[in-house]
């Protein structure tokens, strides 16, 4: 890691450090999930496809689903039917700066899903402060405090599989 990349991190971290954990949490399963949030990174190949096709498979239950996509680009701001934020809607170290994403963060979803494979500073940042009662996301060591729930991938990069096994998991949670 670079210099400017240490410097960009620190603040990162300063920041979350300064904010706190977003809101009280709450455990809850698939099935008592009444609102869904989906954050994703749309930069990615085929991932517009797979998180609106797994949305549509949500809301079929009778789930209210809100999506918003990060894309890595500073080029493109918008994208036909997907609601997204791009690079230019955050700032040097990485915190997302959008009226949209502060809309986002605040709603009181029952259930988050951040559906990242690889490491994505705005997105995980939106997971820590959002308001959802119960946050789920791909386990990585260093990422605790952003997550309730964290699903491991063993090393693959394969949205498919991290939607699979969160649905899984979250389908079998009981409790009072």
């Amino acid at each position: 890691m670079g210099i400017i990349d240490q410097i960009r991190n620190y603040f990162y971290e300063s920041v979350l450090r300064q904010r706190g954990p977003g809101a009280p949490r709450r455990i809850t399963n698939m099935a008592d999930a009444k609102t869904v949030g989906i954050i994703y990174d749309s930069t990615m190949p085929g991932y517009d496809t797979i998180i609106a096709k797994y949305a549509d498979s949500l809301r079929a239950k009778g789930k209210t689903v809100e999506v918003l996509a990060y894309l890595d680009d500073k080029k493109i701001e918008s994208k036909p039917g997907i609601n997204i934020f791009n690079k230019k809607a955050v700032n040097w170290y990485g915190i997302p700066i959008d009226d949209r994403v502060a809309a986002f963060c605040n709603k009181n979803f029952d259930l988050l899903l951040c559906a990242i494979t690889d490491e994505s500073k705005p997105l995980e940042y939106m997971a820590y402060i959002s308001k959802a009662k119960y946050r789920v996301g791909p386990f990585a060591e260093s990422k605790t405090r952003l997550f309730d729930f964290m699903v491991q991938l063993d090393g693959r990069r394969d949205l498919g599989y991290l939607l699979q096994q969160a649905t899984y998991f979250l389908d079998n949670i009981k409790y009072n």
